[in-house]
């Protein structure tokens, strides 16, 4: 079926314990992931801009599979969890490990390929602000995320100028160098 260390499992949680749940299991050792994004949004009686983050998949927080057992004991334990007042954020948010379960299918678990999530990786970076996505560096091997004809291909970055990258292709019996937004490339690694 796959690398179980690299596949991910499913978490379902409230849409308010998204994040919350990501920090709160990457804290306990567990890789977790949920794809987010900057928010602008105004605040208090001046409607001052505030950038928040908010998760683009609402309820749903990936983790890595190997850690299933772990995840499935966790998810049975009381959730030491509680309300406080944010200051910065000027609302109450929630404390400790909000409550989740593990997505099932019948008896089974079902394991997610870390190839399938880059989409949403693409999808993550395409909301950050220009300012904060990552800038690959010459020489280093990159995978195109999202773009027809070119997507799951591997390619070493040749240059980069502002959002846009040079990556040469080493395929089908030839090279070809490419111009290919930055957005588009995940980390070959």
């Amino acid at each position: 079926m796959g690398n179980r260390a690299s596949d991910w499992c499913i978490i379902q949680t409230s849409s308010a314990g998204t994040l919350a749940l990501s920090a709160a299991l990457n804290d306990a050792g567990i890789e977790a992931w949920t794809p987010s994004s900057v928010a602008v949004k105004r605040v208090g009686k001046t409607r001052d801009r505030v950038e928040q983050i908010v998760p683009l998949m609402p309820t749903f927080v990936f983790a890595r599979y190997d850690r299933l057992h772990d995840l499935i004991e966790l998810s049975q334990t009381p959730a030491p969890v509680y309300l406080t007042w944010d200051k910065v954020e000027r609302r109450m948010v929630m404390r400790g490990r909000p409550f989740f379960r593990i997505f099932r299918h019948g008896p089974s678990y079902p394991a997610v390929a870390d190839r399938e999530l880059d989409r949403l990786r693409i999808a993550e970076q395409r909301g950050k602000p220009v300012d904060r996505v990552r800038i690959f560096k010459p020489g280093e091997a990159v995978r195109v995320g999202s773009m027809p004809s070119f997507e799951g291909l591997v390619g070493v970055i040749e240059e980069v100028k502002g959002s846009c990258a040079r990556v040469r292709f080493c395929a089908f019996g030839g090279e070809a160098t490419v111009t290919i937004d930055a957005r588009r490339l995940l980390s070959a690694a």
